[in-house]
């Protein structure tokens, strides 16, 4: 599984929250048509926001890459954030359910 990460510092919480929409809308509604295996936003009290894409061959990633690879960009002509990233290949990968904890 293939993987690619973003790392969103925003000057505060509030900020963050604000922005938090708008990523979700726009990747949320690229999971179908990029053949998103997993996405994960995660929100950090000091405004940070990470975000874990999730991609079952290296075409799929192309395809996001592609077709919306320029969302970064386009948030910051509103926004105010330094953002990193980086692609890697899913090593470890571990979701529980309620199931496994009884």
């Amino acid at each position: 599984m293939l993987s690619k990460t973003y790392h969103l510092k925003f000057p505060s919480l509030d900020a963050a929250q604000i922005a938090t929409p708008f990523i979700t809308d726009i990747l949320g509604n690229a999971i179908p048509e990029c053949r998103m295996s997993g996405l994960t936003v995660m929100i950090g009290k000091e405004g940070d926001i990470s975000v874990n894409l999730f991609f079952p061959s290296i075409a799929d990633l192309k395809i996001f890459e592609k077709k919306h690879g320029g969302f970064i960009d386009t948030m910051k002509k509103t926004f105010l954030f330094r953002s990193t990233g980086f692609d890697g290949v899913c090593i470890f990968n571990f979701e529980g359910n309620d199931e496994d904890a009884a």
